[in-house]
């Protein structure tokens, strides 16, 4: 049925906002208010379809530690955790390469098996970072978790894997493995993720000088006689030698002298030394022509500034 909407208070109890949108809802009873009730214990609030909603919950929960609890709609177990920052810990797991490379979590199982839509998400509490394992314990004996393998809170900090466990992890990713060891493709919890500009240009401030791990260290000499030694005999191809010459940022325009009144663009080239060969003259003198802007040989004018449009075989300045 149609209702305004209804907004979640600490005492579990709805406020009706002013505004006219509205949205639908079911009357059932949901599974995750349920398994509360039945156990007499107070929750904050709870997210029917979290995944359609996820960005909401990233801002509600930013910076704030608690407890929270994951439960199937359709078989009604739960699973509960914390973490000293909610919406993180919910990036995570809304991400799917990042259950399929902590698939030996029972609960990254579960959602990969019967889908985000088929959960509930319940905020069961706020609370300081110091009080995390014991909340969780407090709520791990009251509610029974059955995604939950180890019934002690804070027991996976310390928890070891025996020899058997970690033959069978690792054979499991093995094929996935770089020759590294590294986890890669599908494993990885990057897998599928493209960084926007603007989070590569912070990764790379971030990065910057001091932050820098190699900030500060030199080449050892034996390593320096290695590199040398690899770098005798190399013969860069002529793709290479363009690509060095575009990035160095130094291109060289020659316009002729065509008339009294201008002068026609001849060729471009990128480098000072490419522009020279093509008059049989030395780079230095284009660069002198260019930086003094005189007429070389009264017949040709040389310029770093680009034709005013793309694609242009000729082109007329004024002298």
């Amino acid at each position: 049925r149609e209702v305004p909407i209804q907004k979640y208070t600490k005492n579990n109890k709805f406020s009706i906002s002013n505004n006219n949108i509205t949205r639908t809802y079911s009357t059932l009873p949901d599974s995750s208010s349920e398994a509360c009730a039945s156990s007499n214990v107070p929750y904050i609030k709870v997210y029917e379809n979290p995944f359609s909603i996820r960005k909401d919950i990233y801002k509600e929960n930013q910076d704030k530690s608690g407890i929270y609890m994951f439960t199937n709609k359709l078989t009604n177990d739960i699973y509960i955790g914390q973490s000293i920052n909610l919406a993180n810990r919910f990036k995570n797991y809304f991400n799917i390469s990042y259950l399929k490379h902590k698939d030996s979590l029972v609960i990254s199982r579960a959602l990969i098996k019967y889908g985000f839509s088929n959960f509930s998400i319940t905020i069961l509490e706020y609370c300081e970072i110091s009080d995390l394992v014991n909340r969780e314990q407090y709520y791990f004996d009251k509610l029974k978790p059955k995604y939950n393998t180890l019934k002690i809170a804070g027991s996976s900090l310390n928890h070891k894997h025996t020899e058997e466990t970690k033959m069978k992890i690792s054979d499991s990713c093995f094929s996935l493995r770089s020759p590294k060891g590294i986890y890669v493709k599908e494993k990885s919890a990057l897998f599928g993720r493209t960084a926007s500009y603007e989070t590569k240009a912070l990764m790379s401030i971030s990065k910057l000088k001091e932050n820098n791990p190699l900030f500060g260290q030199t080449h050892k000499e034996s390593s320096i006689d290695l590199m040398k030694q690899k770098a005798l005999g190399r013969i860069h191809t002529e793709e290479t030698k363009l690509k060095m010459s575009l990035a160095r940022g130094n291109p060289i325009y020659i316009y002729e002298k065509c008339s009294s009144e201008g002068f026609k663009l001849i060729g471009s080239f990128v480098s000072a030394r490419r522009a020279g060969k093509f008059l049989e003259i030395s780079g230095s003198t284009i660069i002198r022509y260019r930086n003094s802007g005189e007429i070389y040989k009264d017949r040709y004018k040389f310029s770093a500034k680009q034709p005013c449009f793309a694609g242009a075989t000729q082109l007329i300045i004024k002298d």
